[in-house]
Formats: structure tokens, sequence, C-alpha cells
């Protein structure tokens, strides 16, 4: 018998972004991580889940929304992969008006483009949640702390890292996990992470942006804010502050992933 669930148990997200962002990979990596595929499909094999349309294999990118349904910690997630060329926008517009959130991806390799900002434009018109995925961290070319930077420079400062690659490029294998507080290492397969102590060498860095979450989180409310200038929040507090201006539009979170090895993508459908 199928499980039931309900109202509260399901997500509707909407995973936009420009073309070549790699969201049709990641969706791969999510569906065979929930055990509904027993492999990874590509793009340039044709065989991906989402792009089965005689013309989406000829052109090599997502011409229609395709929904997926991923059960992940008794919850039900229906991702809807929207298609990133603006010749194909409609698919990304309609997916919006029935999703309760909206995850735009970006490459370490290309930063913000057009596509990016355009998708945000109608993501933000929908008065929709925000957070970016920077994908694509185990690109040769890939430059994580420019793609943020230009983030920030384009969204403002809402934009909040949560994670951050500690060698993006082609040896990409390692983030570092702020809201956790731990290095997450994998294997060459991907997966599940290892998680292992923050290195003695970014704990300064860590703290620091542990400290801007806190200040974010403490803007929820005013029970917060005075628990924050008193005596600090706890994890927990932090997490439910973080959950109300993210949920208001208030903070972009900013995620790091790679769709193709399959990295940082379980911590993804996590958050």
């Amino acid at each position: 018998m199928a499980k039931v669930y309900q109202a509260n148990e399901i997500k509707n997200i909407a995973l936009m972004g420009g073309s070549g962002s790699g969201k049709t990979t990641l969706m791969e990596s999510m569906l065979f991580e929930c055990g509904v595929i027993k492999r990874r499909g590509s793009v340039e094999t044709q065989s991906t889940v989402c792009d089965y349309f005689p013309v989406e294999k000829e052109y090599g990118y997502s011409v229609f929304s395709s929904v997926c349904n991923i059960e992940f910690n008794n919850k039900k997630l229906n991702i809807i992969d929207c298609p990133g060329s603006d010749d194909f926008c409609g698919g990304a517009i309609t997916a919006l008006h029935v999703s309760n959130t909206a995850i735009i991806t970006l490459t370490a390799n290309g930063g913000v483009e057009v596509g990016t900002q355009n998708n945000f434009r109608r993501a933000e018109k929908a008065k929709k949640p925000i957070a970016f995925v920077i994908n694509k961290c185990d690109h040769e070319n890939a430059d994580f702390e420019r793609t943020f930077n230009e983030l920030k420079e384009v969204f403002g400062n809402k934009c909040t890292l949560f994670q951050y690659p500690i060698n993006a490029g082609k040896d990409f294998n390692a983030a570092i996990d702020v809201l956790q507080g731990k290095m997450l290492v994998w294997k060459a397969e991907g997966g599940a992470p290892e998680f292992k102590e923050i290195p003695a060498e970014y704990a300064d860095r860590v703290e620091e942006m542990r400290q801007q979450l806190q200040e974010q989180a403490a803007e929820a409310d005013e029970t917060l804010l005075d628990k924050f200038l008193s005596e600090g929040l706890t994890d927990e507090e932090i997490m439910q502050g973080l959950k109300s201006v993210y949920a208001d539009g208030s903070m972009y979170p900013v995620i790091c992933t790679s769709g193709l090895k399959d990295m940082g993508v379980l911590r993804l459908m996590d958050f």
C-alpha cells in the first residue's frame, strides 16, 4: 500500500537555473540517492529521467518541465526540473505557481549569468523563498569564492553561506558545513559524506560565518533577538530563526554541490 502523506509532509520544489547549470544532472543524483533509479543517467548519453522527449535529447537540454517524486526523511519531495533556456521559460513560471520554494542553480565556473537573474526575478515576483545552489564545484575552472561574491553583488547581503567547498576544482571532495559545524568529506563515488572535525585553519572563518547565521536568525522575532543579545542562541533556536527568515524572503541560503559526482546532494535534500 502506498504511503499517505499529510499536507505538511509534502514539499513542492521548483529546481531552476540557467541553461547548462546542471539541474537535470543534479536531479539524477537525487533520484539515485533515494533509490528511484538504480544508476545515474547523463545528458551526454541521453539517458536522464527528466529529458525524455526526443527534442530534448536532440537539443541536449530541458525543453519541458518534468516532475519527479522522491521520498526523503519521511517527506515527499515533488521536484520540478524546469527548463533553463529563456525560450521555454513558461515551464519555470508555471512551476512556481505550485511550488513552496525555488532552488536556483548556477555553476562555480560560470558564476551569475542572465539565466540566474531571470529565474530569480520570476521566483521573487511569485513571492517564493529562494535558495541558491552553486553546482559544478568539481569543474576544473571552478571558483567558488568569485561566484559567491558575484551572488552578493547582484542579489545583496541576503545571500548567506550555509556551506562552502575547501577544494573546489577537479579534486573537489570536501566542504565545510557551517550549520552543522562539521567538515563533509566524500568518497570518489559521492553519496553520503563522512563527518569530520573542522580543521583548525578554518575555525576562525567558520566562527565568523556562524555568528552571521545567529544574527540573521535573531531577526526572526524579538524573543530571539533578546536572547541573542544577552547570551546567544542554541542550535535549535538558530534553526528556528533561519527557517522564518528564509520563508519570508529575508535570506537566500547558499549551498555547494557537484551533481555530476553526487557530492552535497543528500545535504541539499536535507535542507
